[in-house]
């Protein structure tokens, strides 16, 4: 049996001086080190020791994970689990103004660790950005772990989240419905007719009968996803979605697919910060109920390919009055394979960008116009300048629409839904995965005075759009603000045109080789319906005792995209001028 050792105040107090104390505890822990070791052993102090000396190295951070940078700022963390406690308890609950509460600290960024991504940086700055997504594109992709989190939905090869060859070879064929003479065309053509859905069902609920009735009301985010799944699943797949037609009645029914798609998104949100997500999932109500959306909309989605499939093997073609011209975006797809599961990744890929975007930037837009009024008598005036009178209508008897041309005939309109998707990005977080050790070196002209950030493999590498437009050094002192005039510049002559800012600054559709090739078709598709609706109607925000379930100010969601509360507005017909 070893040998127990006298503790210092065993000694003979006149042999020696009252110990110091430090002296007092290093006996102390000699001591039950000791009696310890007599009982169990060596590996449990061994033990003790190592996770003592880890949490000294690692003693606000991640263990195992890199040292933080003096140039970012660092939410406090814990010994050898750094920020894991204080993600998981907040989850995604008002993420953005967490990210933009870190910003005051650092003009360049902060640094957190966590088991989900280990460790994270968020750059608050477009400089570092186009580093990332242009200077050193090669470099950083969107990795195994962003895959894992979204297959379930979008596969491991879909353009949304793909690297490399996979990605390029999407990209390519994708680019071909996306030429001026599909939006001259195709495109134009059926947002013409979603728009005839859309007119209708507004002077129904704005007719005077409805408004006494107060029958004249509609969730207007609810409708503009209408809207843009339904030009979408005819652009992309001459499809009908079945989910808009021309009465007001077909706004009563859910749209299986949208409800299904809304859903997986926000789970797939959520699993960014939970790490057992995998566990939890299988014996949650949530991850069942999100497995039986998933399979409905591979349902949906297989659909879609068999038809087309069957179609293509017997010869057949779409050769009624509403039919494309050339061939569309899953036509071009199934020329390189004719795989079910791979045209299945292909079609819910495009639809989360050809749905959400313009979708959810009219949805933000509306609510900021509601918010601030003054805006909507300039829009009016511009539109009707272009296309007459909102109350007339053409020879076919259909109210005027805007020509695919005629957008950069809409400055200033296009600088207010600009706006809102500058304050409200529809993908207000992204991010990459760093694959060999490297320094960022801010890009621009704006640059000079960023210093240069050393990142290591393995690190997550993110940024928040809807952060940086909050961020005063990027936009200015009234960077929080809606302020449309930001987008407009004027000629020697006075004559105002739209201000372009550049794809980093306004970072909105990406930027660099993943630039959204779909930019063209949001722009043109809002300011289509803005042109057919805004001259024609006015639009009032209701009140709880009317039915409404969203708040005021308007709260976003927590998903993958950006999408706001389902708000409830009053439609009433403008008088004619």
């Amino acid at each position: 049996m070893p040998l127990a050792l006298p503790r210092f105040t065993e000694l003979d107090p006149a042999l020696s001086p009252s110990p110091s104390p430090v002296e007092q505890t290093l006996e102390t822990v000699v001591w039950i080190a000791s009696s310890v070791t007599s009982r169990l052993g060596v590996t449990p102090p061994l033990l003790l020791l190592s996770l003592l000396t880890l949490a000294l190295i690692y003693n606000d951070r991640l263990v195992f994970t890199r040292p933080r940078r003096k140039e970012l700022s660092r939410p406090k963390g814990l010994p050898l689990i750094g920020n894991t406690i204080d993600i998981i308890r907040l989850g995604t609950v008002q993420q953005f103004e967490r990210f933009h509460e870190n910003m005051r600290d650092s003009k360049v960024g902060f640094h957190v660790t966590f088991p989900v991504t280990k460790s994270m940086i968020m750059f608050y700055r477009p400089e570092y950005i186009e580093y990332i997504q242009k200077t050193n594109f090669e470099n950083f992709v969107k990795g195994p772990a962003f895959r894992d989190r979204f297959k379930d939905l979008l596969g491991e090869t879909g353009i949304f989240v793909s690297d490399g060859q996979s990605w390029k070879t999407q990209r390519k064929m994708a680019s071909h419905i996306f030429s001026v003479y599909q939006f001259r065309t195709w495109v134009q053509r059926v947002v013409f007719g979603e728009l005839d859905h859309v007119i209708p069902i507004l002077d129904a609920l704005s007719d005077s009968k409805a408004v006494a009735q107060g029958r004249n009301k509609v969730l207007l985010p609810d409708l503009f996803f209408r809207y843009t799944l339904a030009s979408f699943g005819k652009m992309a797949f001459a499809t009908d979605m079945k989910c808009l037609t021309s009465s007001p009645e077909c706004l009563e029914e859910d749209v299986a697919f949208s409800v299904a798609f809304d859903f997986v998104q926000g789970v797939i949100n959520k699993r960014f910060v939970t790490p057992w997500w995998k566990i939890s999932e299988r014996f949650s109500k949530e991850g069942k109920l999100n497995r039986r959306y998933v399979e409905e909309m591979r349902t949906f989605g297989l659909g879609i390919i068999d038809d087309r499939l069957s179609r293509r093997a017997a010869g057949l073609d779409k050769s009624d009055k509403d039919s494309k011209d050339g061939k569309d975006l899953l036509d071009l797809f199934m020329d390189l394979t004719t795989d079910r599961e791979e045209l299945l990744v292909v079609l819910l890929n495009f639809i989360i960008a050809g749905r959400d975007t313009t979708a959810q930037g009219l949805s933000w837009l509306f609510y900021e116009l509601i918010r601030q009024p003054q805006h909507i008598g300039e829009i009016r005036r511009e539109i009707e300048s272009v296309l007459g009178n909102a109350q007339e209508v053409g020879e076919d008897g259909k109210v005027k629409k805007l020509a695919y041309e005629q957008v950069k005939e809409l400055p200033y309109t296009l600088a207010c839904y600009s706006e809102a998707l500058r304050l409200h990005p529809p993908v207000a977080k992204n991010g990459k995965l760093v694959l060999k050790d490297d320094v960022i070196v801010p890009q621009g002209a704006t640059a000079k005075d960023l210093p240069p950030i050393r990142v290591y493999a393995g690190e997550q590498l993110s940024w928040s759009d809807w952060v940086i437009a909050r961020n005063p050094d990027v936009w200015g002192e009234d960077a929080a603000e809606f302020n449309p005039e930001r987008f407009i510049e004027y000629d020697d002559k006075g004559v105002r045109g739209f201000k372009n800012h550049g794809q980093w600054k306004y970072h909105v559709f990406n930027g660099g080789p993943r630039l959204c090739l779909g930019m063209n078709l949001a722009n043109f598709e809002a300011l289509a319906l803005l042109s057919a609706v805004v001259p024609r109607y006015d639009f009032e925000w209701a009140s709880r005792e009317e039915g409404q379930q969203a708040d005021w100010p308007l709260q976003y969601l927590n998903s993958v995209t950006h999408p706001s509360q389902n708000y409830l507005v009053k439609v009433s017909r403008r008088a004619a001028a």
